[in-house]
């Protein structure tokens, strides 16, 4: 729990809620848990909770684990003892309750620290690229900070539709590694000219990339909404901008561009 939000020394160990789950809830005795940056980002204050409140999740920290099913509510077809992964509700706890629809079993071979890391991870990709930009095989994408883990569930979904990827990261070590993953084009994420650098490498008249899964803000944020070919897609999932209700510059949308909020 958080008892200041903002003040790292008010961080501490406190008792959960022990009731029993409801109709299509499961309890899960936690094994592992994801550490998400919405998380440090909750504690350190720097999330309103309005932020955070509509979200499956809540105004919690952890939001995802693996772990062992202690009881089920009515409707449930799982049963105590089976070793399940998913979206968790307050997961950096000891127990923890979520809906049936969030979890999965936990496949052999997959240890429950491997499986904590997936979820929220691949579960963004996946609603970014696919659901929302609908990417095609052959088309571009452009990803920030690829050597995270929502960096790295796109490269592999990228790939997996036949997308070019272009990445950025911030030391040669990542650079390296992300070349050696199989990303088309890796830039420096801390060159303030990136935009330039990549319009070079892949741009026209039309633009450099069709798809752009975006994590910076402020003018960095405008620049790669400028490098969006017409019918492009840009995906926001920063909050910053959300947060601070920022006033963005809309030109770059007039070529038929969608904007979509993560």
């Amino acid at each position: 729990a958080v008892a200041q939000p903002g003040r790292q020394g008010t961080l501490h160990w406190a008792g959960g809620p022990e009731r029993a789950p409801g109709p299509g809830e499961v309890a899960i005795r936690i094994e592992a848990a994801g550490l998400n940056f919405r998380d440090l980002m909750w504690a350190q204050g720097l999330l309103p909770e309005d932020v955070l409140e509509a979200g499956f999740a809540g105004p919690t920290l952890g939001m995802e684990a693996a772990g062992v099913v202690e009881a089920v509510g009515p409707g449930v077809a799982l049963r105590p003892g089976m070793r399940v992964f998913g979206v968790v509700p307050g997961a950096l706890a000891a127990r923890a309750i979520t809906r049936v629809e969030a979890i999965v079993p936990l496949p052999e071979g997959l240890s429950p620290e491997e499986a904590a890391t997936i979820p929220v991870a691949f579960l963004t990709a996946l609603h970014a690229l696919d659901g929302c930009a609908q990417l095609q095989p052959g088309e571009r994408l452009r990803v920030h900070g690829g050597a995270g883990a929502v960096g790295l569930a796109a490269l592999q979904l990228a790939q997996a539709i036949g997308a070019r990827v272009a990445m950025t990261a911030g030391t040669p070590a990542k650079r390296a590694f992300l070349r050696a993953a199989g990303a088309d084009l890796v830039l420096d994420s801390r060159d303030a000219g990136f935009a330039d650098r990549l319009r070079a490498a892949w741009g026209d008249a039309e633009g450099a990339v069709d798809v752009v899964l975006n994590s910076l803000a402020g003018e960095a944020m405008e620049k790669s909404l400028g490098l969006l070919r017409p019918f492009g897609r840009f995906l926001e999932l920063g909050k910053r901008d959300f947060v601070e209700n920022r006033r963005a510059p809309l030109r770059p949308l007039r070529r038929n561009a969608a904007s979509f909020a993560i």
